[in-house]
Order: C-alpha cells, then sequence, then structure tokens
C-alpha cells in the first residue's frame, strides 16, 4: 500500500470530518434552540414524519450510488440512468405517502399529521435531483467541495427555520428545516457541479447496477425502518410526547457515532475500493482502519454513557431529562452497531450485497421479536433491552461472515473488539465510583474528563491495542508523506 493511497486517505478523512463536524455542529446547535422554543410533542411529531421521509430516501436512493462509486469507469449514460431512476422512484413515493396521510394522522389521532406529512413528501423528489451530483464528488474524492456544499445549505436553512420557530411556527419549523437543507443544497450542487451531461436510460447500464442496489437497497430499508421504528411504536403505545423524547436522545447520541459511520461509507469506503484487486494491501488497511474506528467509537461511547444526564441538562434543559436514561440505553446497542455498518464495506467492495441483505433479514427477525415483547409487556425499558440484545448478537453475526469473505483473520480483530469493550466498563465503572466517592453529580462530573481520557488511552496502551510511540510516530509520517 502505498504512502500516497495512505495520506490520500487521511485528507480526504479529514475533509470529511471537519465537513462534516460543522454541519453537524450546527445541526445540533438549531436543535438546541429549537428544543427550548418548542415541545416534546411537537418533536414526537417530526419523529413519526421523518420515518416515513428517511424510508422513502433510502427507496429513492436504491444504493445505486454505492454502485457508481465501485465501478471503476463510469460514463454520463450511467450517471443519466441512475438520476432518471432516482426521479420517477421519488414521484411514485411522493404519491404514496400523500395518499395515505390520511390514515396515518388517523392511526396516531393526531390530525395535523396529514398536512405534515403531505408537505414533507417533496424532501423526496427535491432529494432525487441531487442524488448523482453528490456521488460524482465522493467518487472523485472531492471531499473539500462536498463538505462546503452541505455547511452552506444547514447554516441558512437553520438560521430561516429558529426564525420560525420564534415566530411560533410550531411544528412547521422543523418542517421547513428539512426542505430548505433538501433545496439548498440541491441549488448548490447543480449549480457548482453543473448538470448532467446527459438524460438517457440505458437497460444496460441500470442491469449492470441492479444486483448490487436491490441487494443493498433491500438491506437498507430493513435496517433503517426497524433503528427508526421505535419512535413510531412509542408514539402510538406510549405517547407523541414520548417519542420526542427518544427522537432527541437517538439523534443527540447519533451525531458523534453518525459522524464515524459517514467516514466509513464515505472517503474509506472510496478508498478501500481502489484496493480491492490487492488482498495484501487491502486487509492491512483495513485492519488498521478497524482498530482506530473501534477505539473511537469505544472512547465516544463511555463519554455519552457516563454524561448522558449532564449533556441533556446543559444542551436541552431540564424538561428534556427523560431523553437521558434512553441515550443511555442507545449509546451501548449503537457501539454494536456501528461497528456493523462499517462491516458492510466489505461486502459491498466484493460485490457480495446479498449477504448484507441476508444478514438484515435475520437481524430484524430476532429484533421484530423483541419489539413484540417490549409492546406486549407496555415496558419502554424491554422495547430498548431488546435494541441492545439485537444489536450485539447483530454485529457478531455480521463480523464472522465479513471476515470470512475477507479471507483475514478472525480472532485477531475480535480480540481487539472484545479488548475495547472490556475497557470501556472498566472505565466507566472506576469513573462512577471517583463520582461517588468524591460527592460529584450533575456539572461537576466533567472534572472527571481528563481522568477518563487518560485511563482509556493507557488501558488501551497496556492491553496492546495501541501503542503510544509507534502509532503517533506513522501517523507523523503519513502526514508528512516520508518515504
Amino acid at each position: 500500500m502505498s504512502k500516497e493511497l495512505s495520506r490520500s486517505l487521511l485528507l480526504n478523512t479529514l475533509w470529511s470530518f471537519i465537513g462534516r463536524f460543522g454541519y453537524l455542529t450546527v445541526g445540533l446547535i438549531t436543535n438546541i434552540i429549537l428544543a427550548r422554543l418548542l415541545s416534546p410533542k411537537e418533536f414526537g411529531q417530526l419523529g413519526i414524519i421523518m420515518f416515513f421521509i428517511i424510508i422513502g430516501n433510502v427507496l429513492t436512493e436504491s444504493g445505486l450510488s454505492g454502485a457508481l462509486v465501485r465501478k471503476k469507469n463510469v460514463t454520463d449514460i450511467d450517471y443519466s440512468t441512475i438520476f432518471i431512476f432516482n426521479l420517477i422512484i421519488s414521484l411514485v413515493l411522493m404519491a404514496i405517502l400523500i395518499a395515505s396521510s390520511g390514515f396515518v394522522a388517523e392511526f396516531y389521532s393526531d390530525s395535523e399529521l396529514k398536512s405534515l406529512l403531505i408537505v414533507s413528501s417533496f424532501v423526496l423528489l427535491i432529494n432525487a435531483f441531487k442524488i448523482t451530483q453528490s456521488t460524482r464528488l465522493t467518487k472523485e474524492l472531492q471531499f473539500k467541495k462536498k463538505a462546503a456544499y452541505e455547511f452552506i445549505a444547514i447554516f441558512i436553512a437553520s438560521i430561516i427555520t429558529v426564525f420560525l420557530a420564534i415566530k411560533g411556527a410550531g411544528v412547521w419549523a422543523l418542517i421547513s428545516f428539512q426542505l430548505l437543507i433538501a433545496i439548498i443544497s440541491t441549488l448548490l450542487l447543480w449549480f457548482f457541479v453543473g448538470p448532467l451531461k446527459s438524460y438517457r436510460f440505458s437497460t444496460v447500464s441500470f442491469k449492470s447496477f441492479y444486483k448490487f442496489g436491490v441487494n443493498t437497497t433491500f438491506a437498507s430499508l430493513l435496517n433503517t425502518g426497524f433503528d427508526n421504528i421505535y419512535q413510531l411504536v412509542l408514539g402510538k403505545y406510549f405517547s407523541i410526547a414520548q417519542s420526542g423524547y427518544f427522537y432527541q436522545a437517538k439523534n443527540l447520541q447519533g451525531i458523534p457515532l453518525n459522524l464515524i459511520v459517514m467516514l466509513g461509507s464515505g472517503p474509506i469506503y472510496s478508498v478501500l475500493s481502489r484496493l480491492q484487486d490487492s488482498p495484501k494491501d487491502f486487509n492491512k488497511m483495513y485492519e488498521n482502519i478497524t482498530r482506530v474506528f473501534t477505539i473511537i467509537v469505544g472512547f465516544l461511547s463511555i463519554i455519552i454513557f457516563f454524561y448522558a444526564e449532564v449533556i441533556i441538562s446543559i444542551l436541552y434543559g431540564a424538561d428534556w431529562i427523560e431523553s437521558a436514561y434512553y441515550m443511555q440505553l442507545l449509546i451501548i446497542g449503537s457501539f454494536f452497531y456501528t461497528q456493523e455498518m462499517f462491516n458492510r464495506n466489505i461486502f459491498k467492495i466484493f460485490d457480495r450485497t446479498e449477504k448484507i441483505l441476508q444478514l438484515e433479514i435475520l437481524k430484524k427477525a430476532i429484533q421484530l421479536g423483541t419489539i413484540f415483547y417490549g409492546v406486549l409487556t407496555m415496558s419502554i425499558e424491554n422495547l430498548l433491552y431488546g435494541f441492545i440484545i439485537t444489536s450485539i448478537i447483530s454485529f457478531f453475526i455480521n463480523y464472522y461472515f465479513a471476515r470470512k469473505l475477507q479471507g483475514n483473520n478472525i480472532l485477531d480483530e475480535a480480540f481487539i473488539i472484545l479488548k475495547v469493550i472490556f475497557i470501556s466498563i472498566i472505565v466507566v465503572l472506576i469513573s462512577h465510583y471517583f463520582a461517588l466517592k468524591m460527592g460529584l453529580d450533575s456539572f461537576n462530573l466533567l472534572w472527571l474528563l481528563p481522568f477518563i481520557f487518560i485511563s482509556y488511552i493507557l488501558l488501551l496502551h497496556f492491553s496492546r491495542v495501541i501503542s503510544i510511540f509507534n502509532d503517533s510516530k506513522s501517523l507523523y509520517y503519513i502526514i508528512k508523506n516520508k518515504k
């Protein structure tokens, strides 16, 4: 593996991180302001609406953008074929949502949901116009530009949305936020990346992407649907306000983890795809990336779990404190979930996307049983414990088949992941012990942050997950691009 490729991966990952971090930071600040202006019920309504929009976006994209990134020689006909397909699907889905909006409103006994869903459905059509342009930037490793366009879109949308909320727009401010991001980002991509050079649909081209797209689409559909179904269940069987608490907790704990997953599906996936014909280089790079990925996710999970109440209190205020409990349970499952999402790169790169679908069906069969149990017992705890159990089982099954396909040592990487899990638990327990002994609570817990970081790094070092000196030296040479 060349130093140049390593440097390319690092730089593109860095730009993706900076761009996504800026995007998520603006989104977080906007959400904090909106949470103090609006009620849990209004966020619960948004959570229900967004379930259908997110599912629609998955179907509109249809997994074909990943196929474009993977393909070595992409033609203008390929881009235009995917664009036309996405556009047609978005129109069909819009019609379905509009037609079913009345049923959704009646199901939740909330008449306002009908108009909210109708207006929100336009997000699908707008997004269909930008998928191919965004994919082109990803394929060409233009992550700096991609990050800039996304940041500008959310920044402008945030200003307008906060103004609407202050003026009393209520839940419509939240809906406007989604529409504005879609509109502004689409306009930016069409202006700077440019329109397509061709608007022809090729059956031959479509068939070449069909297998990849179908498998990843159905897998993503199952994954996204069940990942967001909890807010629907809470809204129906408990209360829309509880759905709001869950929605905020899920989004907040997901900000740093989704950032890591985005890096895995963006620059890391693009660079790894270039090594698909070099197993030795691929395995070496993937092993190093997985180790770093697991360490980062482990630390983020510790912070979110330990400081859940502090985070909610600082950002959203005492009215949202119920979200802290959701955050703690969700972050445990999310540790394994993000690992599973990262492992999917192997199936995509080696064109074995049918494995993604097969494993996703198995996972959802298990998860469906836990959801039924949570509803039957009318217990939010049982509902979320089921999510954790499903995530753990699914990760290890996914891990086994991914490494088997990769032809890499299964046990070596598994031990690293298990060490990180064990170390994370130890750090949380020790930190909790010191908090009790020192009588720390609420904001005073922040004094333990340096201790948590240092103890985590030292335990990783002594357990041979990392080598502080060697890893720092390697990173230095990659940045300097030395031979």
